[in-house]
């Protein structure tokens, strides 16, 4: 199979993508082989590359205007796809890598998916398969035509490794025609997104911590042991943490080493947010509270008494 990996370097999170992207080839045989790299870029080239999950046998830079609209890097790719044509283009994760992947499919004459977990390809169409629910069920979709264009779903984690890239690499730079269309756009500089995504350690702060001044002091101490505070959403509903901290299906996926939940119930929605941790720690005063059956460790107790002896600890072992 023919296969384009397209991956925006102008993104600061572009590695963390990157590692999407890997965990969807690991979980798909099918793409097993080599593939292209597609990477757009604005005024510098990274200075590494991700290390991709299959064999890559020629990079692509793709030569791009710094700003917020889809519109260049769209027509860039159609423009290179009539050079090298692929059946399948894989963008990255999240908003902008649906939006790329739904209207680059219908400027090429394909079809998407946005969010997907696996495919098949047989030789009248390909089925798609998605999270649904809160990533309790999986939906599967039959799209007819070729080639396809999908984004991945979150799967959260570390950015990809780096390496050097050995294969061939072409420096590609389209005329860029202002769209016609456009007469005016206005940017607004979003804040830097937080670590969550990739962090090692998370403390999840659910809404037993009982307020918004409980919640600033449980962030706190989420930075003096070296964890990403985050929160359950009704904590971010409360507005007692800002929201873009919010873990779960609505929220970010995090798959950190150690994963801490404190006064959290355990909600399925939650739970679709942290359920790639490699280890769970549930703190809750409810001995029945559903948490417990998903954690790998359980402390029925006050969550202030627990994680004040935790901070004890840490300091102890980090002198």
């Amino acid at each position: 199979m023919n296969i384009a990996i397209i991956l925006d370097c102008r993104q600061r999170g572009f590695l963390s993508q990157a590692q999407m992207q890997n965990d969807f080839l690991r979980a798909n045989p099918v793409l097993s082989g080599s593939a292209e790299l597609w990477l757009l870029y604005d005024a510098d080239k990274p200075d590494a590359l991700p290390q991709m999950a299959c064999d890559i046998r020629h990079v692509v830079w793709i030569s791009l205007p710094e700003n917020g609209l889809a519109e260049p890097a769209l027509e860039a790719l159609m423009a290179l796809f009539e050079q090298r044509p692929a059946e399948l283009l894989l963008c990255a994760s999240g908003e902008a890598a649906d939006e790329l992947a739904t209207r680059l499919a219908y400027r090429i004459g394909g079809v998407s998916g946005t969010g997907v977990a696996e495919i098949e390809k047989s030789e009248t169409h390909w089925s798609v398969v998605k999270p649904a629910y809160g990533s309790r069920m999986r939906a599967t979709l039959t799209l007819n035509g070729s080639p396809l264009c999908i984004s991945v779903a979150a799967t959260g984690g570390k950015p990809a490794q780096t390496a050097p890239v050995h294969a061939q690499q072409t420096d590609f730079s389209p005329p860029l025609a202002p769209a016609s269309w456009l007469v005016d756009f206005q940017q607004e500089t979003r804040p830097a997104a937080n670590g969550l995504h990739n962090a090692s350690a998370v403390l999840v702060i659910g809404q037993g911590a009982g307020s918004a001044e409980q919640v600033r002091r449980l962030e706190a101490f989420a930075r003096q042991i070296h964890a990403e505070p985050g929160c359950s959403r009704p904590v971010a509903m409360n507005a007692w943490c800002d929201m873009s901290r919010m873990v779960g299906i609505s929220g970010v996926v995090a798959a950190p080493d150690v994963c801490i939940v404190a006064g959290a119930s355990g909600a399925a929605a939650l739970m679709a947010g942290i359920d790639r941790s490699e280890f769970i720690v549930a703190i809750n005063t409810d001995p029945h509270a559903a948490i417990f059956a998903q954690a790998d460790v359980g402390i029925v107790d006050d969550m202030d008494d627990v994680l004040s002896a935790l901070a004890a600890c840490y300091s102890c072992t980090s002198v």
